[in-house]
């Protein structure tokens, strides 16, 4: 019978030694490289996941015995450099098991190393799929990860936390993305990136800098383009774009434009509502867009008018609360399939044995979206029903909405929530609350340096946000080329509890290496 071997191997792989052994100096040019690990590896995963920095011309040729790695480089080392060798977190044993966090070992071909470090966190994080490059500014001065080899490459450990050591004096530019092909470059308009806040100083050879948090996002340079445009009746022009878009501006030539809303589900089709069109009419139509990473564009195009009534009753879309919990103060919404006509509505609650008429206000923010606001609290502890009647409801073509429109929801009491309130080091800036045991997020514009978040449900939250620079209240995640900073990321170490009845003090907010940042001069 065949042997029965043993439990599986679970343990995380490890380097046990290199040569040149950490911190050597004097190391000779023709000098190859060994690493030695705990067991024996998967030789591909460390292959592909170890690397040089600075980076050599020539690929390095590898050959192992055993657990061991010898590096050797074409063209050898060069002269008074400090070198660092990352073998990255991809690395893995015989049996899949990845080594825990990224190592590296320095040495230098002269009679000194370099000490300078550069550390930061990178948000989200997954295993083994993170990079984070760091490109001198001396070498390359405007960089591009797309097209650019960086000179020092390290990978964050499971918590998104990195380490680059062994730097010199100079400017340092670092980059982080997701690798989500697996072919170690960053994929432009695919793999999400994290552009930093700002460029690094090193100003001596020991300088120790943490750079801040670095968040990803997929980094789309081209503008919104328009797919279709339509007329479907008299009253309305649709359009529909590639890729979800917020309107700056719509005109159309001939036509006076009564309001401009939006698909809640799906941002990038857009519907006009026109005054009475000319069948056969040929009108032009000028939108300026602007997708979610900032690419923004002016189209122009040209639609046949219609002159058939629009005889189809609107859908309700959407309900909110459905069924949810809400605070004593919650407004309700409702989101139709167009744009309505913005009525003053005072007899649109029904009462019934079941449900009762409440006080409050109804407002329009979009054409297509109606919120009411109650007058008061809604009663705490207690499961609301409510009916409204569809038929008071009309869209810009003066058909009505056929069914009755109903809402259920629970009332959170009072008494059973919470208050946060805290300190940001540096205004303007968003603050950013997220309940790790509901769904909701909270988000604040602080006018000063202090906020306040009442009516929180009780349990944990993460804290964070940014220092709002342009003052529009969304995070800018930068750009490559040309470059321009991120807005610097503030959070919270640890998850904040929140208790019933209880006003909880979180500590100060701050985005750590704030006061080297280099912002871009405003234009005159």
């Amino acid at each position: 019978m065949p042997p029965p071997g043993g439990p599986p191997d679970e343990i995380a792989p490890w380097v046990m030694g290199t040569i040149p052994v950490d911190d050597s100096v004097h190391v000779a040019l023709d000098s190859s490289l060994r690493i030695r690990f705990s067991e024996g590896m998967d030789r591909r995963s460390v292959e592909r996941a170890l690397f040089i920095s600075p980076q050599p011309i020539t690929d390095p040729v590898f050959k192992w015995r055993g657990s061991e790695l010898e590096i050797r480089l074409p063209d050898g080392l060069q002269a008074d450099r400090t070198y660092v060798v990352t073998v990255g977190r991809e690395s893995s044993d015989e049996w899949r098991n990845r080594m825990r966090a990224s190592y590296s070992f320095g040495f230098a071909t002269g009679d000194k190393l370099n000490r300078g470090e550069l550390t930061g966190r990178v948000l989200p994080s997954k295993a083994g799929q993170m990079f984070v490059w760091a490109f001198d500014l001396g070498v390359i001065e405007t960089p591009d990860p797309g097209y650019d080899r960086p000179a020092y490459v390290t990978q964050p450990d499971e918590a998104g936390y990195f380490l680059l050591p062994r730097l010199g004096p100079g400017r340092y530019r670092v980059f982080a993305f997701e690798d989500t092909d697996g072919n170690r470059t960053y994929t432009a308009g695919e793999d999400p990136l994290a552009v930093p806040p700002a460029d690094i100083v090193l100003a001596s050879e020991a300088d120790r800098i943490r750079l801040g948090d670095l968040k990803l996002a997929v980094r789309d340079t081209s503008g919104p383009q328009l797919v279709t445009v339509r007329t479907p009746d008299e009253k309305h022009v649709l359009m529909r774009f590639d890729e979800s878009v917020r309107v700056l501006s719509l005109q159309v030539d001939d036509l006076v434009v009564h309001g401009v809303y939006q698909d809640p589900m799906d941002s990038s089709r857009v519907g006009v509502v026109t005054e009475a069109q000319t069948g056969g009419t040929t009108y032009r139509i000028e939108v300026d867009v602007m997708d979610g990473q900032g690419n923004r564009d002016t189209l122009d195009t040209t639609v046949r008018g219609d002159a058939t009534r629009d005889r189809r009753a609107p859908e309700v879309l959407m309900v909110e609360p459905d069924g949810k919990q809400i605070i004593p103060y919650g407004v309700l919404t409702l989101v139709f399939s167009d744009a309505m006509r913005p009525d003053v509505l005072t007899d649109f609650w029904l009462a019934s044995d079941s449900t009762f008429v409440p006080l409050g206000k109804f407002d329009w923010p979009a054409p297509n979206r109606l919120v009411f606001m109650p007058e008061g609290e809604w009663p705490g502890g207690e499961t609301i029903r409510l009916q409204g009647a569809g038929d008071q409801l009309l869209d810009v073509a003066g058909n009505t909405v056929s069914d009755s429109i109903s809402f259920v929801f629970s009332v959170l009491d009072t008494a059973e929530l919470g208050t946060l309130h805290g300190v940001v080091e540096t205004t303007p800036a968003v603050v950013w609350v997220e309940g790790m045991d509901n769904e909701r997020i909270y988000a604040q514009v602080l006018q000063d340096s202090t906020f306040v978040l009442s009516n929180l449900i009780p349990g944990l939250y993460r804290i964070s946000g940014f220092w709002d620079l342009d003052g529009n209240g969304r995070w800018m995640s930068g750009m490559v080329d040309p470059f321009m900073p991120s807005e610097p990321l503030v959070a919270h170490a640890d998850t904040q509890e929140v208790r019933a009845r209880w006003e909880m003090e979180t500590q100060k907010l701050k985005a750590e290496a704030w006061w080297m940042l280099t912002l871009p001069e405003e234009e005159p």
